[in-house]
């Protein structure tokens, strides 16, 4: 699905893609976040070949204009988890709040490991 709003310019259509993209370069400069984690097994066999899948280690879920985040992560070793953690999650909502004009519901964070 895809997220939409109107305002005085228009209808505004935004891919559920879009939206994968954006979190995942917002994660990506949050403190103590390493790198995202393949989620599927499709993102791996990609890897191999060296094609990056667009929005990996992140699933955007949208329903009745509201988005639904959960991200897989790898954190850096030696980093206080749950601080990190708290900083994506409040950074990733508000980020996404702010570009798209629609409502984040709950930001599902799941570290997968950690990196020396």
């Amino acid at each position: 699905m895809a997220l939409t709003t109107t305002n005085g310019y228009g209808n505004i259509n935004i891919s559920d893609e879009a939206v994968a993209v954006m979190v995942s370069r917002i994660t990506l400069d949050c403190y103590g976040v390493v790198e995202l984690a393949s989620r599927r097994l499709s993102d791996s066999i990609m890897a191999l070949f060296n094609k990056v899948p667009k929005g990996k280690g992140v699933k955007i879920i949208t329903m009745d204009n509201r988005i639904f985040v959960e991200l897989y992560v790898i954190l850096k070793d030696g980093v206080n988890r749950d601080a990190v953690t708290e900083s994506l999650r409040s950074s990733v909502e508000y980020n996404v709040e702010h570009m798209t004009g629609m409502r984040v519901k709950s930001v599902d964070i799941h570290v997968v490991g950690v990196k020396l």
